[in-house]
């Protein structure tokens, strides 16, 4: 009796643990100075503080064309949900709208706003402001880019 109370209850863990979802995925965030069309490169700077739950990135300045990549794992089972990537950003054109963007979460709603697949997300300043670059693919599966504006540089200070 007792051996099969433990099969029944190894077989159902069993069949628990294969229906849910992946614990832990690849995350990919990017940032983009493609700020063009200014005389003299101090404008077209872009200065960028970014940190998550667990670290602060701290500081960096991205010059036109230059971008920075962070590639981590997420925690993606209740109640451990939590990895969120959050900057802030200065041009010479002004900052944000809202002083902090979230730039990366794992939740499923902002996921599915960086495009197909949801595990990377890009984010592009331009002259105008500040972009979402969301990931479609068309109906060979070639990927391409689309930028959606998120923020126009406004002035704060």
């Amino acid at each position: 009796m007792r051996r099969n109370q433990a099969w029944c209850f190894f077989m159902a863990a069993a069949v628990v643990a294969a229906l849910l979802p992946a614990p832990t995925m690849a995350g990919r965030l990017e940032l983009k100075n493609e700020i063009s069309g200014v005389t003299g490169v101090r404008k077209a700077r872009l200065a960028v503080r970014c940190w998550s739950n667990e670290d602060d990135l701290g500081w960096d300045m991205l010059k036109p064309t230059q971008s920075r990549i962070w590639k981590f794992t997420t925690m993606n089972m209740w109640p451990f949900r939590k990895t969120e990537f959050r900057c802030q950003f200065r041009s010479g054109f002004g900052t944000t709208s809202q002083d902090v963007v979230t730039v990366f979460s794992v939740q499923s709603g902002f996921r599915k706003e960086c495009g197909d697949g949801g595990d990377e997300c890009i984010w592009v300043a331009k002259r105008d402001g500040f972009y979402q670059r969301r990931i479609v693919r068309d109906e060979n599966d070639r990927k391409s880019f689309v930028d959606i504006l998120k923020s126009k540089w406004v002035w704060k200070w």
